[in-house]
């Protein structure tokens, strides 16, 4: 059952009166009538806005190997950042790789150079890259300059 909109309607209890209708029940404010109303009938009003539909995309049955480039899932950035972010934390002579996984994983955090969802692990992968390359920096730096 539609109970009707909230808006002013003759009162239940007295018709020379009009009551306050909340939407779900009678309200205490009343109202006095100046001549006899007509019998009102309530409308329902439905809330108006903009409509629109979602349309996710068609998802493809291709290998991602399979030469379009349009679905890369690879970021060559970020592999190089991982890899160089690697070897410094076994061989970083002067601070060397660091700085070079550094550029690399800044790079790769900033153009990943993929799409989707890849992109959110390329970004997560290069960003590994960058927060070990400094912390290889500093213990080569640490090194090199008697810092600690």
């Amino acid at each position: 059952m539609t109970l009707p909109a909230a808006g002013w309607f003759p009162d239940p209890q007295n018709a020379d009166r009009l009551r306050w209708w909340d939407g779900r029940t009678w309200g205490d404010e009343t109202r006095v009538t100046a001549a006899r109303v007509e019998a009102v009938v309530p409308m329902a009003v439905a809330p108006a806005g903009p409509s629109f539909s979602v349309q996710t995309a068609p998802l493809r049955a291709d290998a991602w190997s399979s030469g379009d480039t349009s679905d890369r899932r690879l970021c060559v950035l970020t592999v190089i950042a991982v890899l160089l972010a690697a070897v410094s934390l076994v061989v970083n002579p002067w601070g060397v790789t660091s700085l070079l996984a550094l550029a690399a994983g800044v790079l790769g955090v900033a153009r990943p150079g993929v799409v989707g969802a890849w992109a959110v692990v390329a970004r997560s992968a290069a960003a590994s890259a960058v927060v070990i390359a400094v912390t290889t920096a500093i213990i080569a730096a640490s090194g090199q300059f008697h810092l600690f």
